[in-house]
């Protein structure tokens, strides 16, 4: 985890010059037959390419080695969808791993001239950008850019001018920004739109980078606030499920240890007996896991242990489903794949108990934290919805509680850019904007 994270800030630093200058060189291009709808969206799980995936690195999370190793394992060896999967279906890694791990693999997708999912990734990790409430806007700021350089390289140019005007929106109105770093953002958005062929907003950007540059060295800068997280508990012991869950690690690494030393061609060739040993040992451990669920949530009054209990269902329903989708390279249940709407119900209903017991919590908190707070839940939660995790929530239900709490705070005048929905062909693109440019629609977007 810790080398995907110090991965993702060197990427986001120097290395944006670098990308940016190579994806301009005009190496990668999409045909017009191929290049995605830069507006519409699907979860990224139903994205992953299961012939694609790789034996060697595929098992990594069900050996109980964690999301960030295991991404980091899956890149060492190129096995980029393997990477895509599991930041397409853990629900627990960190948005700054995620989105390095998104913002790598539109790289290196480009590099293997797999252009399609390219364009995929950088269009995701723009996405993840805005829903985020944990990035600083700098960070965010040059995901945004680093997106938008690689979009350009692929000839994905609508996509690539959709971010580029993101970012432009976020350098000039966001309040967290040092006049240096305001400045030169500012001038890197105006290069992007000369590549986009934007004359005269390339031309505005730049102005607004000579303004940022002599802006009062005294000028107020908000200082970036830390994003609510919920409380959570101590688990209660489960001897049970420790001894199920051991069992399914080791016939995971058992099945794992075979793929590398056969290296077999096809999901055909996997080893039977191997399957099957790990096939008993998950239906196994979820029998634990419902039972250690059913009897801790019906005698636990302590919230904040409720909700890591549901915490630790969710990301164990997120390996169920992945299961049941057939997407660790091979079926490794029948019975699961052929409950997989079930499963996706069941998996809805754990991350509906969960935002009920964070938003709970956060109508404790003092008056002046509660709004951020709620903000910021509503904003992850639908980002869930939108990667495919809790289906059974409407996300125009979400938009109508963020429209509530986002007229709050601007009534409290608090200082920070506002998510909004603009609508394109009936599609909802996310965007941060200023109180002024809130709920104007297309007419927010740099013209």
């Amino acid at each position: 985890m810790k080398r995907l994270l110090a991965l993702f800030f060197v990427l986001l630093g120097c290395g944006l010059i670098a990308l940016g200058g190579a994806m301009l060189s005009g190496v990668f291009f999409l045909r017009g037959s191929d290049a995605p709808d830069a507006f519409a969206w699907k979860p990224p799980l139903e994205s992953v390419d299961a012939r694609a995936l790789a034996p060697g690195t595929i098992l990594l999370p069900l050996t109980g080695t964690s999301a960030g190793d295991s991404i980091s394992a899956a890149l060492d060896q190129a096995h980029l969808e393997n990477a895509f999967a599991i930041a397409a279906y853990d629900p627990f890694l960190a948005d700054s791993a995620r989105l390095g791990a998104l913002l790598q693999l539109g790289t290196r997708y480009a590099s293997a001239k797999d252009t399609r999912r390219s364009a995929l990734a950088f269009q995701t990790a723009a996405h993840l950008a805005t829903l985020s409430p944990a990035l600083a806007d700098a960070a965010r700021l040059d995901s945004y850019l680093q997106a938008s350089a690689g979009l350009r390289g692929l000839g994905a140019n609508d996509a690539a001018r959709w971010v580029t005007d993101q970012a432009y929106v976020l350098a000039e109105y966001t309040p967290a920004l040092q006049r240096e770093q305001r400045a030169r953002r500012l001038e890197q958005i105006a290069n992007a739109y000369t590549a986009l062929n934007a004359g005269a907003l390339a031309s505005q950007a730049r102005a607004k980078a000579a303004e940022a540059s002599t802006a009062s060295a005294t000028a107020p800068i908000t200082g970036t606030r830390a994003p609510f997280v919920p409380t959570f508990g101590k688990l209660p012991p489960a001897p049970e499920v420790e001894t199920a869950q051991a069992r399914r690690v080791k016939a995971a690494k058992q099945l794992q240890d075979d793929l590398i030393e056969r290296a077999p061609k096809s999901a055909k060739e996997w080893d039977a007996d191997l399957i099957g040993a790990l096939g008993d040992a998950l239906i196994e451990e979820d029998g634990a896991r419902q039972a250690y669920y059913d009897k801790q949530i019906a005698q636990t009054k302590d919230d904040a242990i409720q909700l890591a209990l549901r915490r630790d269902q969710i990301a164990w329903l997120a390996l169920k489903y992945r299961v049941a989708r057939g997407a660790f390279g091979a079926p490794l249940l029948t019975d699961w794949e052929r409950d997989r709407a079930a499963i996706a119900d069941e998996w809805s209903a754990a991350w509906d108990e969960f935002f009920q017991l964070a938003h709970a919590q956060a109508a404790r908190l003092p008056e002046a934290d509660r709004a951020p707070a709620q903000e910021d839940l509503l904003r992850q939660e639908v980002s869930v919805v939108r990667w495919g995790w809790y289906a059974g929530q409407p996300e125009q239900t979400i938009l109508e509680k963020i429209g509530e709490v986002t007229q709050t705070l601007i009534d409290a005048a608090y200082p920070e850019l506002r998510l909004d929905v603009i609508k394109r062909n009936n599609r909802a693109l996310y965007i941060l904007l200023p109180d002024d440019l809130y709920g104007r629609g297309e007419k927010a977007l740099p013209k």
